[in-house]
């Protein structure tokens, strides 16, 4: 999962992940990472329309949209 993540920060694409909120709630996100760090992510979410942070730990799935595999 991590190398997929780095994949989208230096070929600058985007992904699309499960992400598990605080309140334990799934959504599927559209992400293009920014930066990565020790537990979190920075990305640019294109469900929200603005920049995020992420937990690592409460990233439960990542793949490529259709059109990158």
């Amino acid at each position: 999962m991590l190398i997929k993540i780095q994949r989208s920060l230096i070929e600058r694409q985007p992904i699309e992940m499960i992400y598990m909120n605080a309140r334990l709630e799934c959504t599927k996100r559209k992400v293009l990472v920014r930066r990565i760090e020790k537990d979190y992510i920075t990305a640019y979410c294109f469900f929200r329309n603005d920049i995020r942070r992420f937990k690592i730990q409460d990233i439960l799935a990542v793949s490529y949209p259709p059109t990158l595999r």
